[in-house]
Parts: C-alpha cells; structure tokens; sequence
C-alpha cells in the first residue's frame, strides 16, 4: 500500500485576506480554495494555520494517499502580497504519518523546521545524519519530562523537489529534512531548547547542517482543520 504524502504550502498573503474572519470577502474565497482541494482525488486530510513569526504567513498541508495528489499554486495567485514570492510547495513522506491522527490540529502550535543539508554528502554521512535525526527525537520525546517536551513529533526527507538550490552548499544544492513537531506553546519550545538533552543532540546535526533556505525559516503555526 503506498505511503500518503504530506504537501506543505507556504505563501504569504495580504493583510485583508483573512480566512479566520467569516466577514472577510477575500478570507472566504480563499477557504474556497481551500474547500475544493477536499474533493480532489486522493484527498485525505488538510488543515492551514498561520505563522507566530509573521501573521501574513499561511501554511497549508494536504495530506493524499499517494503521491500524484498536488495542490495548484496558480489558484492563490489573487491573495498573494505583492512583494510576496510564489507559493513554495514541499512534499514530504512523514513518519509517523499525520494523517491519519490529524496530528497538527491537535497540537496547540506546530513547529515546521526545514533543514538543509549539502546535495554532496555520501553515503555514509547520510546514514549518519538520519541517526543522529533519529537520536535527535529520542532525546526529546522520551528523555525529557513528558510535560517539558513535544506533544508529537513527525520527520522526514522532502521527496518533491528532491533538491533545492543553495548558494551555501559546496555543490550549490541542497536535500531538506522536514520536522513536524506539536508543542504546548511556543515558550515551551524556547525553553526545550536551552535543555542539555536538546542541545547536545542536536548539535552533530547543525554542524552538517546549511543556513535555512529563504522562505523556509523555522515556523511555530497553530493550524485548523478544513
């Protein structure tokens, strides 16, 4: 059975282009939008949520069964900010999946973290780098006292597109991790952060690890089911 895909959107939209607000016009539309995706084929799940970090900043997730599902970037084209870039679509295969347990709309606030490693390392040093993503978890999710570390926790490599250009990478491209991880509040991952068990195991990872592809900063996102 083929595993589901978890798309990620980002895009960032005028302030008058509020979904949240049932008097929004343009809000309106774009949960329209947002709607019509569910009646596509391959459709499992969706949600979208703001970013803590700039409110103008939507992310919208849609989990398909498989991987021909595929949102299409030129329907939000009308809500865009006029400085804003174009939509960024990332597919990712998460483990454990979110779909099936509407992980992100459980979660009070949502950590979305992409991590850009060099296109050029070997083989060996990939394998390295899923452990130590792996030890990474474990460290948080089991080692730190169940009310001080993450709700959920769900990674993996983004599969469309398999490389992303980056000027920082020797070889001028980049593969990207991406973490899903369900947190009380945003406070409560700063202060994850300053934990031992969190900054010893991630410190192997940054030291791989290129600066963050623009557009693809850390976000804290606190999402709705559509």
């Amino acid at each position: 059975m083929p595993q589901s895909i978890s798309e990620f959107i980002f895009f960032k939209v005028r302030p008058e282009v509020r979904p949240e607000d049932p008097h929004s016009e343009e809000g309106e539309a774009l949960l329209n939008i947002f709607r019509s995706t569910k009646q596509q084929s391959g459709h499992q799940n969706s949600a979208w949520g703001r970013t803590v970090e700039d409110e103008d900043v939507i992310v919208w997730v849609v989990d398909w069964t498989d991987a021909r599902g595929s949102t299409t970037a030129i329907n939000l084209e009308p809500f865009l900010a006029p400085t804003a870039q174009p939509p960024t679509a990332l597919y990712t295969t998460l483990s454990p999946p979110i779909s099936s347990t509407d992980t992100l709309t459980a979660n009070p606030v949502t950590e979305i973290c992409a991590l850009p490693f060099p296109s050029s390392l070997t083989v060996q040093e990939t394998k390295q780098l899923n452990a130590e993503l792996i030890n990474f978890r474990t460290a948080l999710v089991e080692h730190l006292p169940q009310e001080d570390g993450p709700r959920s926790w769900a990674m993996g490599h983004i599969d469309r597109p398999n490389m992303v250009q980056h000027a920082k990478s020797p070889s001028g491209h980049a593969v990207v991790h991406l973490l899903a991880v369900g947190w009380e509040t945003v406070e409560a991952h700063k202060q994850a952060k300053e934990t031992e068990q969190f900054q010893q195991s991630v410190a192997p990872i940054r030291e791989k690890m290129l600066p963050p592809v623009p557009g693809l900063e850390m976000k804290h996102v606190s999402f709705q089911k559509i």
